[in-house]
C-alpha cells in the first residue's frame, strides 16, 4: 500500500504536514528535472547562437545556473573564463582580469550565484542567460556585472529560452516581478519573492 501511493500512506501514517513535505520534495524534483531537460534540449542551439554571436568582435557574458552547462561551455569555447563554485577567491580574480585586459578573451561564462555580485565586466556590454534564477533580482545583480563605472555603451540583455518548457513559465512570472518592482516609486523597497513556491504550486 505504501508502495502503491507512498503520500497518501505518509498523510494517514504521520499527518498532512509530513505530506506535504514530501511532496515539496517530489515536486522539487520534478522541477529541477525538468529545468536540466530544457537546458540540454537547447544546449546545441544554444552554442551556436554563441557562436555567432561572438564572430561580430565582440566580448559576451553568460550566466548559467547547472555546473554541466558550464562545463559545456567551456569545453566547446577555449580561451573563455569562468567563475563558478569550483573556482578559488583567487583565480575568480584571474578570471575577472583575464576578460577585462585581453582582447582575445571574447567570453565569460558565470554561475548567476557565484559570479552575479561583486565583480566588475564592463569589457562587455552584452550579457546572455542560458538559465534562469528564482527571482528578478539575481537576474539585475548579474546584468550590473556589465552595467558598472566605466561601461561606456548601453548593456543588452538576451534570454536563449527553450521553446514550450518551463523555462518559458519561470520567464514570465521573472518578468511580472520585475514589472512590480520597477513600478514602486519614492524608493519603497517592494517584497520580490522567490518564484520557487509559486512554480511548484502549479505542479502539485
Amino acid at each position: 500500500e505504501a508502495e502503491k501511493d507512498f503520500i497518501a500512506y505518509v498523510r494517514r501514517e504521520k499527518g498532512n504536514e509530513a505530506a506535504q513535505r514530501i511532496e515539496n520534495v517530489e515536486c522539487l524534483a520534478k522541477i529541477e528535472g525538468l529545468k536540466q531537460i530544457a537546458v540540454r534540449g537547447k544546449l546545441k542551439d544554444s552554442i551556436e547562437w554563441i557562436k555567432t554571436f561572438l564572430e561580430s568582435d565582440q566580448k559576451l557574458v553568460v550566466f548559467c545556473t547547472h555546473k554541466f552547462t558550464i562545463d559545456a561551455l567551456m569545453e566547446q569555447f577555449q580561451g573563455a573564463v569562468k567563475i563558478d563554485g569550483s573556482v578559488t577567491m583567487k583565480d575568480r580574480q584571474r578570471s575577472v582580469d583575464v576578460f577585462q585586459l585581453n582582447p582575445k578573451c571574447k567570453l565569460f561564462v558565470g554561475n548567476i550565484l557565484a559570479a552575479g555580485t561583486g565583480i566588475t565586466l564592463v569589457a562587455s556590454s552584452n550579457v546572455a542567460f542560458l538559465e534562469l534564477g528564482w527571482s528578478p533580482a539575481l537576474h539585475s545583480q548579474a546584468e550590473d556585472r556589465c552595467h558598472r563605472i566605466g561601461q561606456k555603451d548601453s548593456v543588452n540583455v538576451h534570454f536563449l529560452l527553450a521553446q514550450n518548457t518551463i523555462e518559458e513559465k519561470i520567464a514570465k512570472m521573472i518578468d511580472a516581478k520585475r514589472k512590480v518592482v520597477d513600478s514602486v516609486l519614492d524608493g519603497k523597497e517592494t517584497e520580490q519573492g522567490n518564484l520557487l513556491m509559486e512554480i511548484m504550486q502549479s505542479y502539485l
